[in-house]
């Protein structure tokens, strides 16, 4: 079976990896650098409680590749040599007063029963991170979400799939999907150089620049690029063990010592770039929460797109075409979906029976 994957970062390369372990033969075309967009330039939290707002189809989805992470991550370590930083120390979210608390709690109140998520007051939290602000008021832990770094995560990936046979094509500037036949049947893609590359199976892969592709059952602003700027930062002394959600940030704490502080959501097209007020925001929102970072030193600053959608929720599965399958539009959730979007898709093309229903997250 011959499988061409249109989009070459984290969620294409590991659909690729899936594929050709089950012997698929996987061409992954990208525009540019394999890796170079999202992929590279995410946080890594596997934030599968911390960001789910309410049960359903979505939450659902995210539980389920949660629980596929730690196995994943083992086979990639144990293929490539590569530690790629999987962290489960949970992750908090903190309020300022009791009002914000409050709130935290009625919109939580379903994980809370659930016992996915614990209450905490001030000083528990400043027990399990000392570097807090003493003007935290309370809030939660979400024991079972973790973090991961997004960089290696990808370069151990690509080297995984390099291994089991994937061909990477850079420069490949997918024009449209190509299919034939009165029943339409996928027959390839045709390149922006007019060239048809012939496949039995096409998965669109290709995040913000989705809609680009000529041919699938999308309209245009069905997938749309979200700008989010993050920034580095660096102090002596570590200041956190583990992710920290706060209003208006979030903390994310490296090994090396690297704390990141993120993230913006900017509609601003495909414009990258790091603005002096996102810079001044994130840091106010930083400072608040761990006041020692006032002496810490910025070493790095980036941007980068998700691939949003209106209601937030990925399109994966069935593209509507005999052949076709998307694994697009995972917006903030792209790294913590990766394992679960590259079985699924895996299931899609071998025409097996999938891990739960893709209504959902077809298109409307």
């Amino acid at each position: 079976m011959k499988v061409i994957i249109c989009g070459g970062g984290i969620m294409g390369t590991s659909c690729a990896l899936e594929l050709a372990r089950a012997g698929a033969e996987v061409t992954v075309l990208e525009k540019a650098v394999p890796g170079a967009e999202a992929s590279s330039a995410a946080a890594g939290i596997l934030g599968t409680e911390v960001e789910a707002q309410s049960e359903g189809p979505f939450v659902d989805l995210c539980r389920l590749s949660r629980a596929l992470y730690s196995d994943w991550v083992k086979d990639l370590e144990k293929e490539t040599s590569i530690e790629l930083g999987f962290r489960e120390r949970g992750v908090l979210e903190v309020c300022y007063n009791n009002d914000e608390l409050d709130r935290l709690k009625a919109l939580r109140g379903f994980q809370i029963e659930a016992g996915r998520s614990e209450l905490k007051s001030a000083a528990e939290l400043l027990q399990l991170e000392p570097g807090l602000s003493s003007k935290i008021a309370g809030g939660l832990f979400f024991p079972g979400d973790a973090q991961i770094v997004p960089r290696q995560l990808f370069r151990a990936t690509h080297i995984a799939a390099q291994n089991y046979g994937v061909k990477f094509t850079t420069g490949a500037y997918v024009r449209r999907i190509v299919t034939e036949g009165s029943a339409p049947r996928v027959r390839g893609v045709e390149l922006e150089d007019g060239q048809l590359l012939e496949a039995d199976n096409v998965v669109v892969a290709a995040g913000s620049w989705t809609p680009l592709i000529d041919g699938l059952p999308l309209s245009k602003r069905s997938v749309i690029p979200a700008r989010g700027q993050i920034i580095s930062l660096r102090h002596h002394l570590r200041t956190l063990s583990r992710v920290v959600f706060a209003p208006d940030c979030y903390l994310i704490p490296r090994d090396d010592g690297q704390l990141l502080v993120g993230s913006t959501l900017e509609f601003v097209g495909y414009k990258k770039g790091v603005t002096a007020a996102a810079l001044r925001d994130l840091l106010q929102a930083a400072l608040r929460c761990i006041p020692a970072l006032a002496e810490a030193e910025m070493d790095d600053s980036w941007s980068n797109f998700r691939p949003y959608t209106e209601d937030h929720m990925p399109l994966l599965g069935d593209g509507g075409v005999d052949g076709l399958a998307l694994a697009t539009g995972h917006y903030r959730n792209g790294i913590l979906l990766t394992p679960i979007t590259a079985k699924l898709i895996k299931q899609i093309v071998f025409k097996e029976p999938t891990s739960l229903p893709l209504a959902p997250f077809c298109p409307k």
